[in-house]
């Protein structure tokens, strides 16, 4: 089969597609970003400190080791609090974000065909029990490879993320897929077309900043065009994949 990845053709598709129905996929969308899925942040503030002035050396030796206790106590304080919550967040993220991304991922594969066999329940497809801890292990090893590669200066990492791309996709169609295998199949699959990938979402550049112009909410009804349309890309690298016979219907078993 031969390389056809085309841009401008994985949008039109996906316009149309939305045309067939654009609300549960909106719904969808909105969900999934309440799980995380597109993101969040938390943040936190810590401060403290004062000092006090004595009359004598010995009072003001003593104010200032109370002063560097004080800090030190509170330098290990916000370290443990740091700990805490990054915890939680990978907790959530690994058991909750991940799962739901596999989901939606789903979701829009199904979507693709038009043919109202997908519903909003897909988002949480993966939480079946013979699905769940295989989905939570490799999408685990996905965040995990891509954050060390990123301790390298950066660049190897959004390398490795566009590398990476399509596991999330792999895992909607087969959760119980070998993990190795999978990023074995997402790296033939983007070999040659990291570029272009990256091209596809930076052509919603324009309609995200529109939508952050109007107080962001306009990003949300974006949202369902661009899932479409990496579906479609998604789509086209694995039918790919399959003609070249690095992959096959027994590994990629469907939607």
């Amino acid at each position: 089969m031969s390389d056809n990845f085309n841009r401008v053709m994985f949008k039109e598709q996906a316009k149309n597609v939305l045309r067939h129905n654009y609300w549960i996929p909106f719904l969808v969308c909105l969900i999934a970003s309440v799980f995380g899925v597109f993101g969040g942040g938390a943040g936190g503030s810590a401060g403290g400190g004062g000092g006090s002035a004595g009359n004598s050396y010995s009072e003001s030796t003593s104010g200032s080791e109370m002063d560097w206790n004080f800090i030190l106590i509170m330098i290990a304080i916000v370290l443990i609090v740091t700990l805490v919550l990054f915890a939680i967040g990978m907790a959530v993220t690994c058991f909750l974000t991940n799962p739901v991304l596999v989901g939606m991922n789903r979701y829009f594969m199904k979507h693709r065909k038009m043919d109202d066999t997908s519903s909003v329940g897909d988002l949480f497809s993966v939480f079946r029990k013979n699905q769940y801890m295989d989905a939570v292990k490799t999408m685990f090893l996905y965040r995990i490879k891509i954050f060390l590669w990123s301790l390298l200066f950066i660049i190897p990492g959004i390398i490795k993320s566009y590398e990476y791309y399509f596991v999330p996709y792999i895992m909607a169609e087969n959760p119980n897929i070998d993990s190795k295998r999978a990023f074995e199949i997402s790296k033939f699959m983007t070999d040659g077309h990291k570029f272009d990938i990256w091209v596809v979402g930076l052509s919603f550049l324009g309609w995200t900043l529109l939508g952050i112009l109007c107080c962001g909410i306009g990003t949300y009804f974006l949202l369902p065009y661009m899932q479409a349309t990496y579906a479609e890309m998604y789509a086209e690298r694995r039918e790919y994949a399959i003609g070249q016979g690095f992959t096959s219907a027994s590994e990629l078993t469907g939607f």
